[in-house]
């Protein structure tokens, strides 16, 4: 990973001579700050050039070489997006720096206790934080079936070598490990994950839809946003533990039957993770090759260019047929996306700017209430006391636009859109 400064096996051949050299420093930082010294003009700043600029000079390599060995981005960026210049952008400093170092918790320094005492019983002497072990989603050691265990200094841990003594935290207890283990679909999910790491080519966005949606329609799922039909989410929820997807998807325990579950499911209509297209591979073939073979196949017939989808212009948000929308689905963002075919993640800030927040998470009994109270005329103090609503909920919706939304508010109302108490839970 990169930010361990120390990636790979390769990486550490490939640097042996230098390495040597780090044994006389008492952290990974002071390494760099060393290596930066010898590498770059006298003069220059720390800030001048990136950990990974500095590696990649110092290895005489290019950054795209660096990025594609020593990164995860190979990983995250495995679907390259449309109007991406080639591969420039793809391996810019910056585009290195956000998703070659993340994983899947931002907070987590995974190892395996197996490989650190190999390494250190090596002739290299020291032991260095792989890659492959924090591809989320993969709880085991390729090479020594464990698992992978995590560092409670978490990615402080990375600031230095890891160590035989490390203290370790595992994730899951050991049936739950064994299980998902032994879990047809998860383990094609890990040789899937690591060809897609090991990648010398990304596979353009369109034709990573179409491959996708083809072969989930011979599953019988959805391939749309709006429909009846299971959705990929659904059939993953019947072939592995829940409590594993979760671990890639926290947000999983708010979905619901036959709902469109944008994180995964996005991945017939749109762009998302590398996560979610290995995860699609893994469910709807049998066998990583042949998931492989066909994610890597003949293009030949493949479309080139996407189908023509409805244009919304900037005034359209703050239209009459928006507003009336707007009204008819109570100002919840998630059933507006699926009636307008969009992502609720394109939505919310369009709403927001034309003054129409999502209601989904309004108590509309109390907080809308307090809203058109203090609209004509009440005090905030005194429109959310006789209403009994929080101060700060009616704060945040006075603060996006109190005309227009209270526009709107009277006439959810009047529609008797608000029945009891109509707290909404499924805002996305």
């Amino acid at each position: 990973m990169l930010t361990s400064k120390i990636l790979d096996d390769e990486f550490s051949r490939g640097y042996r001579g230098r390495l040597r050299a780090l044994n006389q420093y008492s952290s990974v930082l002071k390494f760099m700050e060393a290596l930066r010294t010898s590498v770059h003009p006298p003069g220059t700043t720390p800030d001048a050039y990136s950990d990974s600029a500095t590696l990649a000079l110092a290895a005489g390599v290019s950054l795209e070489h660096f990025a594609r060995k020593h990164s995860l981005l190979p990983f995250y960026r495995t679907v390259s997006r449309e109007g991406d210049a080639g591969q420039r952008d793809t391996y810019s400093v910056e585009t290195i720096g956000y998703f070659g170092t993340r994983s899947s918790r931002q907070s987590m320094a995974i190892f395996c206790p197996e490989c650190i005492k190999e390494d250190k019983a090596s002739p290299r002497g020291f032991a260095y934080w792989r890659r492959s072990h924090q591809l989320p989603g993969i709880p085991w050691c390729v090479t020594h079936g464990c698992q992978l265990a995590n560092s409670p200094d978490g990615t402080k841990a990375f600031d230095a070598m890891p160590f035989p003594e490390m203290d370790a935290i595992f994730e899951f207890s050991e049936p739950e490990f064994i299980e998902v283990s032994t879990n047809p679909i998860i383990q094609r999910y890990a040789s899937i994950a690591i060809a897609f790491l090991n990648a010398e080519v990304t596979t353009p966005d369109i034709h990573a839809q179409f491959r996708i949606a083809e072969q989930a329609k011979k599953h019988n799922l959805r391939v749309c946003i709006q429909g009846k039909r299971p959705t990929l989410t659904d059939r993953l929820l019947e072939q592995v533990p829940k409590y594993w997807l979760r671990t890639l998807y926290p947000d999983i325990d708010k979905h619901s039957s036959t709902e469109f579950f944008y994180p995964i499911d996005n991945v017939t209509v749109g762009v998302t993770a590398g996560t979610s297209y290995v995860l699609a591979l893994a469910s709807l073939f049998d066998s990583t090759e042949e998931a492989l073979n066909y994610w890597q196949g003949d293009i030949e017939g493949l479309p080139t260019e996407r189908k023509v989808q409805r244009s919304f212009g900037k005034d359209y948000w703050s239209s009459t047929e928006m507003f009336k929308l707007y009204v008819e689905h109570r100002g919840n963002y998630k059933s507006l996306s699926q009636a307008l075919t969009i992502s609720p993640s394109y939505l919310r800030p369009q709403l927001i700017a034309a003054g129409l927040p999502g209601l989904g998470l309004v108590n509309m009994n109390t907080t809308a209430r307090a809203v058109l109270d203090f609209q004509t005329g009440m005090s905030l103090e005194a429109a959310c006391e006789s209403n009994g609503a929080s101060r700060d909920e009616v704060e945040k919706l006075i603060r996006i636009g109190i005309s227009k939304l209270s526009t709107a508010i009277n006439e959810i109302s009047q529609s008797n859109s608000i029945k009891g108490s109509s707290h909404q839970t499924d805002d996305d």
